[in-house]
C-alpha cells in the first residue's frame, strides 16, 4: 500500500513538472510571437522612415521629433536624427568631448583622463570604426558610455555638431547656439528609432543608423552602420 502511494506521489510530481513545462513553453512561444510581430513592425517603421526621407526630407525632420503611425493595428513611433547633430569622436574638438563627459556626470579628473586617451588614439592615426571601441581605447565606464552614446557618432565628419539637429542635452553641454530660421542639410547618414506597441501593450524598440543611398546606387535604399534591437 505504501509503495502504491509513493508511486502515485511520484507520478503526481512528474505530471506537475510536465504541466509546468508546457505552460512555460506556451508562455515563451507567446512571447516569441509577440516579439517577432513587434520587431517586424519596427523594421517596417525604419523602411517607412527611409522612404519618407528620400521622397521629402521635411516629411519627418531630422531633429529627433516623434511621429506616430498605425500599421495594421500596431502603433509605430518614429524618431529621426541627422548624425550631423551629434559629436563625432574622430573629428570633434577635444574640449567638446570633455564638456559632454562633465555634463553627464564625470569628474574633472575623469574627463581629463578620458579626453587624453582619445587624443592619444588620434595621434596614432587610427580612427574609431565602431562606437563601442571607445570602451576599448579609453577607461570610460559602461555606465558613462551609455549616457553619452545617444549624442556621439563616427559618421558626421564635423568638428562641431550642427545645433539644428542636436539634442537638447548636447546643446547644453557644448553651449551651442541654435540659429533661427536657418535651413541645414541633414546629410545622408541618419539615426532612426522605431518603436512598436502591440494592441496588448507589448513593446519593442529598434535603433538603426543608416546611410541613405541614391536611386543610382545598388544594394537597396540604405546601408546599415548600426542596428540594435531592444
Amino acid at each position: 500500500m505504501i509503495l502504491v502511494l509513493w508511486i502515485a506521489v511520484i507520478l503526481g510530481l512528474l505530471m506537475v513538472g510536465v504541466v509546468t513545462s508546457l505552460r512555460l513553453e506556451n508562455r515563451q512561444s507567446h512571447y516569441d510571437l509577440q516579439r517577432s510581430s513587434a520587431l517586424l513592425a519596427a523594421e517596417g517603421g525604419v523602411n517607412m522612415a527611409v522612404k519618407m526621407l528620400m521622397s521629402d526630407e521635411d516629411s519627418l525632420g531630422a531633429d529627433g521629433g516623434e511621429h506616430s503611425f498605425d500599421l495594421d493595428g500596431i502603433r509605430v513611433t518614429l524618431s529621426v536624427r541627422s548624425e550631423h547633430g551629434k559629436l563625432d569622436l574622430n573629428f570633434c574638438r577635444l574640449e567638446h568631448f570633455s564638456n559632454l563627459l562633465r555634463f553627464m556626470g564625470a569628474t574633472a579628473q575623469q574627463s581629463a583622463s578620458l579626453t587624453k586617451q582619445l587624443s592619444e588614439r588620434r595621434v596614432v592615426a587610427k580612427p574609431l570604426r565602431d562606437l563601442e571601441e571607445l570602451l576599448d581605447v579609453t577607461s570610460i565606464s559602461v555606465d558613462l558610455y551609455q549616457q553619452i552614446q545617444p549624442y556621439i557618432t563616427l559618421w558626421s565628419g564635423r568638428g562641431v555638431p550642427d545645433p539644428v539637429f542636436a539634442a537638447s542635452p548636447l546643446i547644453q553641454a557644448l553651449q551651442l547656439e541654435v540659429p533661427l530660421g536657418v535651413v541645414s542639410n541633414p546629410g545622408s547618414v541618419i539615426s532612426i528609432e522605431s518603436s512598436a506597441e502591440l494592441a496588448d501593450g507589448f513593446k519593442t524598440r529598434l535603433l538603426a543608423t543608416v546611410a541613405l543611398r541614391s536611386a543610382q546606387e545598388r544594394g537597396g535604399l540604405y546601408r546599415v552602420y548600426r542596428w540594435q534591437e531592444r
